[in-house]
């Protein structure tokens, strides 16, 4: 566990209290909180984009003149999706949410790593890794159904069995529109929201990256807890630059005292 100065436990503690005191907290999340589970972060230095350019590898207008090329770069990336799991920053946003702390969370990861963290009301506004869909006729495939069929015909692009147009994971490529739906939902929760806990995410992936800042034009605040600066920074209630997986489940633990003192009193 990374090593903690006073200021940024002081931040903790305001982070607990602002929270607690809130009623409709909500959390965004990005590629960081996934990077301490093992899943490379698509932009930086070292990313998937830096390997395979996503004019590529990964737009739609590329996958629809030739989606083999996606699917070499899915063979190569997708172990670390398929066999990740949850670390101690997702399950503490899992605890948050069960302790009815915050409302959701809208991630921009594709993992479904949340979910299998434990939480409920989770928004994935690119996507997820577990459903394909044909292009031609529309038929669904589970991600089980998915490699079955690859480990089979050992063949990329894999194709639907009805009409053999090829598969494509619901996961938002560059030049696709975010689903509707979570879109609209996001906004919403992003405008009703008084505190915004964002974790893990660059804010630089438009349009998520604007989420925060219907947040504050509403009057409420942001908790930005990200290893790397932002835009927003100046903008922000409070900003702690360390890990997820580290600070997370130390806001938990804040939270958990918090409320065993104030219990205790109501007691005595």
């Amino acid at each position: 566990m990374d090593a903690l100065d006073s200021t940024e436990r002081e931040r903790i503690s305001k982070v607990a209290e602002l929270l607690i005191n809130s009623k409709n907290a909500v959390v965004l999340t990005g590629a960081g909180i996934s990077t301490e589970s093992g899943i490379p972060d698509f932009r930086g230095e070292s990313g998937i984009w830096e390997k395979y350019k996503p004019e590529i590898y990964g737009s739609i207008q590329s996958f629809l003149k030739d989606p083999s090329k996606f699917w070499k770069m899915a063979e190569d990336i997708a172990p670390n999706l398929f066999n990740a799991k949850p670390n101690p920053g997702h399950l503490a946003i899992a605890a948050l949410e069960k302790m009815n702390i915050i409302k959701a969370v809208i991630t921009q990861n594709v993992d479904e790593l949340h979910h299998k963290a434990g939480s409920i009301i989770v928004y994935e506004v690119h996507g997820n890794i577990n459903r394909f869909t044909c292009l031609g006729c529309r038929a669904s495939y589970n991600k089980e159904q998915l490699l079955r069929k690859i480990k089979k015909e050992k063949n990329l692009p894999p194709v639907c069995d009805y009409c053999a147009a090829p598969l494509k994971p619901s996961v938002v490529l560059f030049g696709e529109n975010l689903p509707n739906f979570e879109k609209y939902m996001s906004i919403d929760l992003a405008k009703k929201s008084d505190v915004m806990l964002i974790a893990g995410s660059s804010l630089t992936v438009a349009p998520i990256c604007d989420l925060p800042l219907n947040t504050l034009s509403e009057g409420g605040k942001l908790i930005i807890i990200n290893d790397e600066p932002t835009y927003l920074d100046e903008r922000a209630e409070i900003v702690i630059n360390q890990k997820t997986g580290t600070v997370l489940p130390l806001i938990v633990e804040e939270i958990k005292k918090i409320k065993a003192k104030y219990e205790s009193k109501t007691q005595n």
